[in-house]
C-alpha cells in the first residue's frame, strides 16, 4: 500500500530550495481542459486562467494556412474552419486508422475529419485538405504546450513539471502516447494520474475519517465520457519516533465506465432534432447534418439550449444563416428534450448498477455519492441516479469542473521534491490484468520428469502462462518470474492483456498481445559457471500505469576457496590432508566454479580448523531466488522495494555483479590478559608466510592468576559461496506499441517548433502592427484636442504632420502585408516618431518648466540657509567645506537664470533653449554634492576611561602596588585627585596589602624549610588575612568611586582627556615597578617546584 503520498491543500510548506520552483497539472478532457498551477506564495495551489480570463479553456487544435491555432483563437475558427480545427484529438491516442470505435466517434458528434495512417508508424492520424498528415501525439502536443503556456503566463515564469489526468481506461498504448505527446510539448511529466483517483484524492484530503470509515461514489460525466468509482476512506498507523501515529487513506475498490457516453450526445440529440426542423420549414432537401459549417454552427447553439435547459423548463434555439442565407428559429421544451435522449439516460445509470451489484452493496451501504462533470449538471441526469441509489440525495461537496485537476495538483507537488505536504494514504490500482507467456523455453533433461514428458526431446517449444499483473492490483507494483534449470537460448517470453477480467480489454484495442521479447545468453552463463542457476524476469509498474521490462538476468551460486589465519592450540595439528584438499578444491572452484565443493575437513581429532571448514560448507547460502511454481500456473512473485536479496556488490568482468552469500567459518581467537600476551608480531607474520605455526600464547599468564593452552596460527583454505547476477540480452520485437523513437521525436519536434516559430513571429507582427496603430491614433487626436500641442506647433507644421499620418494609416490597413514580418511597421513608426515626438517633448516642456524653475529656485534659496547656519548647527563642517558648497550653490543659481533668459527669448514652436530633462539631471547632480557635506556626521567625542579592574589590569594593579607598598607612599596617594585616586590611589593600597603579604611569604618559605606542616598552616592564615584586608579596602575604593562618579561627568568636554593622561602615567610606573616585586619574591622560588602557592597576580584578580 502506498501510503508514503504526502498531501495538502492550504497547508503547503515550502522547502528552502522551492523558491523558484513551480508546478502544474493538466486535466485533458474530450472538449476542455484546465490547468491547476502548484507554486510558492499565498495561495500555493489555484486554477490558472487563459488569456480571456477563463478558468477552463477548449482542447482544440487547428491548422489553418498554415498557421497553427490553439485554445480560444481556434474555438473563434472553429464555424469558419471546421475540417481543419479538430476536437477531441485525445481520443485518437493509440488507436489504429480503422478502429470502429473512431468511426462511431465520427458519425455520433458529426465530426467532419479525414483519418488516415500514419506513413511511418501506421497510426490513426488527422489530414488536413492540403494532404498534410498530423498525428495524435502532434496534436494532443500542441494542446498541452498551451496549457503550459496559460501555466507560465501566470507564474511569471518557466513551468515545465506536469503531471496529467488521464481517464482510467486508458491502456498501456494510450498512456504511452500521452507520455509522448508531454515530451512533444517540452514538459517534464512526473506522472500520469487516473481522472477518478484525483477527484478523490481532492475529495478527502481535508476530511478526517478517525472516527468511522466512508464508503463514497464518484460519478463523473464528461462531454465524451462516463466513469464511475467506488472509493473507501480509511485510517492507518504507523510508528515515526516511537510513537504510533494516525494518517488518512483513500483506496480505490473498483471502476466502471462507458468510454463512449458523454454530454455531447445530448447535444447531438438536440441536434438531430433541430436539423429535421429546419429541413421541414425549409423546403430544402437537404440534410444539415451532413454540411460541416451548418452543423459547427448548429453544435454551437444547441450547447446553450441545453445548458438552459437545466435551469428553466424551456429554450430557444437561434441560428443565423445555417444555410444558404437562411436563419433557423423553434424551441423545445424540457419534456420534449428528456424524451428525445431516454436512451442515453438509461445508459448513463449503468455503470453504477454495475459498481454496486459487483461489490454486494446495497444504496444504504454508500455514505456519498459526489457528480463529477459538466454532464452531471442535466436535472434527468441526477433524478435517474437518485431513482438507482432508492431515492437518496446526490452529493456536490467537490468543483464539478476543478476537482480533477486540483487533485491532480495535489499529487504534482506530492512527487515534488519542493513542497512538504500533510500526510495523505494513497492506493490505486491496475484497471487491466496482464499475463506472461512462455513461449519457448530449453529446460534440462532428467530434471523435471513432468515437463519432460510434455516436450519432445531436444528443446522444443514448452509453454507457460502467468498472471503477471492481476487485474485490480496496487500501484506502483514490482513483479519478478523466476525460471530454474534452463539449458539453452534462446528464452522467449510475452505479454498479453487478460481478456478474462470484468473489463476486458481497452476501448480501441482489438488484439491482447502487448509485447514480445527473446532473451539470450543463457548458455554463455552455463559455459562459465556450469549451471544457468536462476533466471529472473523483473517488470516494473509505475505511479502512471505504465507497465515495462526492468531486466532480464540470471543468479548463479558458485564456490570459492579462501584463505582463513586461526588460531589452534598447540597440542593440536592440522592434517597435511586440509592443505592439500584445499588447495586441490581451490584449483578445482577455479578451473570449474559450478563444481560440487570439496571436501575441507580430514580424519583424525576435531581441530578448530575442521571446524571452520566445516562451518564454511554448512553455512546458509544467500537468499536466492528460487521458483516455487513447478506447474506454471500460479502468479508471478512480488518483489517489496525492488530488493532482490541483501549483500549484493558488482563484480568485474562480463559475469555481472557477485554478492557473498555466506562466511565460510567463524572467527575464533583467545585473548590473552597482562603484557606477557603481547609478542613480536612481525616474527609471527614472517613464520606464517613460510607456513609454519607460530606459538601465540607461551605461559597463559593472565590477570587472574590462571594459565591457557598455548595456541598457534594456522593458515587453512575454506569454501566460500558466491553469488553473480548476469545480465542477459534481451531482443526480439520489443513492445508492439513502443513509445517514439528518437528519430520520429525528431521529427516531430521540427514540425511543432516551425509552429512555435511561426506563432513568435506572428505576435512580434502583431505587436508592432498595434504599436503603429495606437500611435497614429493618438497623435492625430493629439493634433486636434491637444491645446498644447497647438501651441508649440505651427499650423503648416500640424498639417504636414497630420497628412503623413493619415498616408500611413492608408497603408497599414490596406497595402500592409505581415507576411513581410514586423521590421516594416517598426520602421514606419520610428518615422512618425522622428515628426511627433519633438512636438510631443515641447508640449511637455511648456507645462513642466515653470513648474520646475520655481522648485529649483526654492531649494536654492533654503540650501543657502541652511549653509548660513552650519557655524551653530553644523560646526564640524570646515569653512573650506562651507565656502565650497556656497560658491556651488551660487553657480547653480546663476546657470539657472541664464537658461531662463535664453529660454525667454524664444517662441514657443522653437526649439527649446533647454530640456526639462537636461535641468532636472543637473540639478540631481548638484543636491547630490550639497547633501554629501549637510549629511556629514559629527565626530565620536574619545571614550572615558573605565575604572581599572582587578581581572583587566591584574598584573598592572599588582605590580605597582608591589612596589609602592614598599616605599610607603601609600597615604599621599591617597590624599590625590579623584583621577589620580582612581589609578594611583588604587595602586598604593593594593601595594601595601601586596607588600605584608610579600613579607608573610617569605617568612613562611623560611620557616617551611624547618618544619614543612607548620609552614602550611601560617601560610594559610596569612592567606586569609591578606584576603580580608583587601577585601575591606576594595569595598572602601568602590564606595569611594560611585560616589565621586557624577562629579567625573559634569567637569565637561576636556575632562576626560586630563583622566587618560593621568591613567596613563599610573601604567607607566604600573610597568615599572613589578621589578620590585619580582626581587622581593626571589627567595622563595625555590619552594614553586614542590608546591604552587598563591602568587600576587592570583591574589589581583580575586580581589
Amino acid at each position: 500500500m502506498w501510503r508514503g503520498a504526502t498531501l495538502a491543500v492550504a497547508c503547503v510548506a515550502l522547502m528552502t530550495h522551492a523558491a523558484t520552483a513551480a508546478l502544474m497539472s493538466i486535466d485533458l478532457g474530450s472538449e476542455y481542459l484546465k490547468v491547476c498551477l502548484v507554486k510558492p506564495g499565498r495561495t500555493p495551489i489555484s486554477i490558472a486562467v487563459n488569456e480571456m480570463s477563463k478558468r477552463k479553456s477548449p482542447a482544440l487544435v487547428g491548422v489553418v494556412n498554415g498557421e497553427r491555432l490553439l485554445g480560444e483563437e481556434a474555438f473563434s475558427f472553429a464555424v469558419r474552419y471546421p475540417e481543419s480545427i479538430f476536437q477531441r484529438a485525445r481520443d485518437f491516442l493509440g488507436k489504429d486508422p480503422d478502429d470502429p470505435t473512431i468511426a462511431a466517434m465520427l458519425t455520433e458528434q458529426g465530426l467532419p475529419y479525414k483519418v488516415v495512417p500514419h506513413p511511418k508508424r501506421g497510426v490513426a492520424s488527422l489530414q488536413l485538405a492540403d494532404d498534410t498528415i498530423y498525428s495524435p501525439e502532434e496534436l494532443v502536443g500542441s494542446i498541452l504546450y498551451y496549457a503550459r503556456q496559460i501555466a507560465e503566463a501566470q507564474a511569471g515564469a518557466p513551468v515545465l513539471d506536469a503531471v496529467i489526468s488521464v481517464p482510467a481506461f486508458f491502456g498501456q498504448r494510450q498512456r504511452q502516447a500521452m507520455a509522448d505527446a508531454a515530451h512533444l510539448a517540452g514538459l517534464n511529466l512526473m506522472g500520469l494520474i487516473n481522472t477518478h483517483t484525483s477527484a478523490a484524492l481532492q475529495y478527502g484530503i481535508e476530511r478526517d475519517f478517525a472516527n468511522r470509515s466512508q464508503t463514497v461514489i464518484l460519478y463523473d460525466m464528461g462531454s465524451g465520457t462516463t466513469e464511475v468509482a467506488l472509493v473507501k476512506y480509511s485510517t492507518y498507523t504507523v510508528k515515526e519516533a516511537g510513537k504510533p501515529r494516525t494518517y488518512n487513506q483513500l483506496e480505490v475498490r473498483d471502476v466502471d465506465w462507458d468510454a463512449s457516453l458523454g454530454a455531447n450526445l445530448l447535444d447531438m440529440a438536440l441536434a438531430k432534432h433541430f436539423a429535421a426542423q429546419f429541413a421541414e420549414k425549409s423546403k430544402l432537401d437537404v440534410d444539415v447534418m451532413a454540411l460541416p459549417k451548418a452543423m459547427a454552427k448548429m453544435r454551437r447553439q444547441v450547447r446553450r439550449t441545453k445548458e438552459m435547459l437545466s435551469a428553466n423548463s424551456a429554450a430557444p434555439c437561434t441560428v443565423e444563416e445555417l444555410h444558404d442565407g437562411r436563419d433557423f428559429q423553434s424551441s423545445i421544451t424540457r419534456e420534449e428534450f428528456e424524451s428525445l435522449a431516454a436512451d442515453f439516460f438509461s445508459r448513463a445509470t449503468a455503470p453504477l448498477k454495475r459498481i454496486l451489484e459487483r461489490n454486494g452493496l446495497q444504496p444504504e451501504d454508500i455514505d456519498a455519492v459526489e457528480l463529477l462533470g459538466g454532464g452531471s449538471r442535466v436535472p434527468r441526469l441526477q433524478a435517474a441516479l437518485s431513482e438507482v441509489l432508492g431515492g437518496r440525495g446526490l452529493d456536490r461537496h467537490l468543483d464539478a469542473d476543478e476537482a480533477i485537476a486540483l487533485g491532480a495538483g495535489l499529487f504534482a507537488a506530492n512527487l515534488s521534491t519542493s513542497f512538504r505536504l500533510r500526510k495523505f494514504g494513497m492506493v490505486d490500482m491496475t484497471m487491466y490484468g496482464i499475463s506472461l507467456t512462455l513461449d519457448h523455453v530449453v529446460l534440462a533433461g532428467g530434471e523435471d520428469e513432468a515437463a519432460a514428458s510434455e516436450k519432445p526431446a531436444g528443446g522444443e517449444p514448452f509453454l507457460k502462462v502467468r498472471n503477471l499483473l492481476p487485474y485490480m492490483k496496487k500501484l506502483p507494483n514490482k513483479r519478478v518470474v523466476k525460471l530454474e534449470r534452463l539449458a539453452g537460448d534462446p528464452l522467449r517470453f510475452s505479454l498479453a492483456y487478460n481478456a478474462s477480467t470484468h473489463h476486458g480489454l481497452p476501448p480501441g484495442v482489438r488484439s491482447p498481445e502487448l509485447a514480445e521479447f527473446e532473451a539470450t545468453g543463457v548458455e554463455e552463463v552455463i559455459q562459465r559457471y556450469n549451471t544457468s542457476g536462476l533466471v529472473s524476469l523483473r517488470f516494473e509498474a509505475d505511479y502512471s500505469g505504465l507497465f515495462r521490462l526492468d531486466k532480464v538476468e540470471a543468479v548463479v551460486e558458485y564456490e570459492v576457496m579462501e584463505e582463513k589465519i586461526i588460531e589452534v592450540p598447540v597440542n593440536e595439528t592440522i592434517d597435511t590432508n586440509v592443505t592439500a584438499t584445499a588447495a586441490s578444491g581451490e584449483q578445482g572452484a577455479a578451473a570449474n566454479p559450478g563444481s560440487s565443493k570439496g571436501d575441507a575437513g580430514a580424519t583424525g581429532s576435531d581441530s578448530e580448523a575442521e571446524k571452520v571448514a566445516r562451518g564454511a560448507k554448512e553455512s546458509p547460502k544467500s537468499e536466492a531466488d528460487s521458483d516455487t511454481d513447478d506447474n506454471g500456473e500460479g502468479e508471478a512473485e512480488e518483489e517489496n522495494d525492488g530488493s532482490n536479496g541483501s549483500g549484493t556488490r558488482p563484480e568485474e568482468g562480463e559475469a555481472g555483479s557477485e554478492s557473498e552469500a555466506s562466511e565460510a567459518g567463524s572467527k575464533k581467537g583467545a585473548e590473552s590478559g597482562g603484557g606477557a600476551a603481547k609478542e613480536d608480531a612481525a616474527g609471527q607474520e614472517h613464520r606464517v608466510a613460510r607456513g609454519m605455526g607460530v606459538p601465540a600464547n607461551t605461559t597463559g599468564a593472565g590477570s587472574n592468576g590462571t594459565s591457557k593452552p598455548a595456541t598457534t596460527i594456522k593458515r587453512i583454505q575454506v569454501p566460500k559461496v558466491k553469488v553473480a547476477k548476469v545480465p542477459l540480452k534481451v531482443g526480439g520485437k520489443g513492445w508492439l506499441s513502443p513509445p517514439l523513437s528518437d528519430s520520429d521525436l525528431s521529427e516531430a519536434k521540427q514540425v511543432l517548433s516551425k509552429f512555435v516559430a511561426a506563432e513568435a513571429r506572428k505576435r512580434e507582427v502583431a505587436k508592432a502592427r498595434n504599436d503603429l496603430e495606437s500611435y497614429i491614433i493618438a497623435m492625430k487626436e493629439a493634433l486636434e484636442t491637444d491645446e498644447l500641442m497647438q501651441k508649440v506647433s505651427t499650423e503648416e507644421q500640424r498639417e504636414s504632420f497630420r497628412s503623413r499620418l493619415t498616408d500611413e494609416e492608408d497603408w497599414l490597413y490596406m497595402e500592409a502585408d505581415e507576411n513581410e514580418g514586423a521590421q516594416q511597421f517598426k520602421d514606419r513608426l520610428k518615422q512618425l516618431k522622428d515628426i511627433g515626438e519633438p512636438i510631443k517633448r515641447r508640449a511637455e516642456d511648456l507645462e513642466l518648466r515653470p513648474k520646475v524653475v520655481e522648485e529649483i529656485r526654492k531649494r536654492l534659496e533654503l540650501q543657502r540657509s541652511v549653509v548660513k547656519a552650519w557655524p551653530d548647527t553644523k560646526p564640524w563642517i570646515s569653512e573650506v567645506e562651507r565656502e565650497d558648497i556656497t560658491k556651488l550653490v551660487s553657480d547653480m543659481e546663476s546657470d539657472l537664470e541664464a537658461k531662463v533668459a535664453a529660454q525667454s527669448a524664444k517662441a514657443d514652436h522653437e526649439e527649446p533653449a533647454f530640456a526639462v530633462s537636461d535641468l532636472l539631471q543637473a540639478w540631481e547632480r548638484h543636491e547630490k554634492a550639497f547633501n554629501k557635506v549637510n549629511n556629514k556626521k559629527k565626530p565620536k567625542p574619545p571614550p572615558e576611561p573605565k575604572p581599572a579592574s582587578g581581572s583587566e589590569n591584574a598584573d598592572a594593579a599588582g605590580g605597582a602596588g608591589a612596589g609602592e607598598g614598599a616605599t610607603g607612599d601609600a597615604p599621599g596617594d591617597a590624599k590625590a585627585e579623584p583621577e589620580q585616586k582612581r589609578a594611583g590611589g588604587q595602586g598604593s593600597e593594593e601595594g601595601t596589602a601586596g607588600a605584608a603579604g610579600g613579607a608573610e611569604d617569605q617568612e613562611a618559605t623560611k620557616r617551611e624549610a624547618k618544619k614543612a606542616g607548620k609552614a602550611e598552616g601560617e601560610t594559610k592564615e596569612a592567606k586569609k588575612a591578606g584576603k580580608a584586608d583587601g577585601d575591606t579596602k576594595e569595598a572602601k575604593k568602590d564606595g569611594k568611586t560611585k560616589k565621586e562618579q557624577p562629579k567625573k561627568n559634569s567637569k565637561g568636554k576636556k575632562e576626560p582627556k586630563k583622566d587618560s593622561k593621568a591613567t596613563e602615567d599610573t601604567k607607566k610606573e604600573s610597568k615599572a615597578k613589578p621589578d620590585t616585586r619580582k626581587e622581593s619574591s626571589t627567595k622563595g622560588s625555590e619552594k614553586k617546584d614542590q608546591k604552587k602557592s598563591w602568587s600576587w597576580n592570583k591574589r589581583g584578580e580575586e580581589l
